[in-house]
């Protein structure tokens, strides 16, 4: 390392301009609320319930990108509203793979893209892993994320 990037790297330390990163889980329940199947457009709500107890809603839109088989592939944006009015947004794809007519595994990869409030400034990757339990379209997902903020 350079003796300019240390002094940068240990100046951002010391008056606190460097990133708090953090890792977080939460489990979320969602379902169906439209399927347009000639687009393969779809939109889900639900809830996400995050380890220190809260409990927030979220909006999915999202698009079915390809089908093989009993395997879909999707991209989707994910919108979550707290309670104090903070927002956080994640973007990301995922697979899903039917294993009977109502039952079906999930599998996701995304990123945060934005925030306001308390989440203003947020970036970060997430990983989900979810099952299908009805026809209806009602999910159960586990999020992981490593993310950072800015430091106040």
């Amino acid at each position: 390392m350079s003796i300019r990037r240390f002094v940068i790297a240990a100046t951002t330390a010391v008056f606190g301009l460097a990133a708090q990163a953090a890792e977080m889980g939460w489990t979320a329940t969602s379902y169906l609320v439209r399927m347009d199947q000639s687009t393969g457009e779809f939109a889900r709500r639900g809830l996400a319930m995050f380890k220190d107890g809260e409990v927030v809603p979220f909006r999915i839109e999202g698009k079915i990108t390809a089908s093989e088989g009993n395997a879909q592939t999707f991209r989707t944006k994910i919108v979550y509203t707290f309670q104090d009015g903070s927002t956080l947004v994640q973007e990301g794809e995922g697979r899903t793979e039917r294993q009977a007519a109502d039952r079906n595994t999930q599998t996701g990869t995304g990123r945060f893209t934005a925030g306001t409030g308390r989440w203003e400034g947020v970036s970060g990757t997430t990983s989900s892993v979810g099952r299908g339990l009805t026809a209806y379209g009602d999910t159960f997902t586990e999020f992981k994320a490593d993310y950072s903020l800015p430091a106040k």
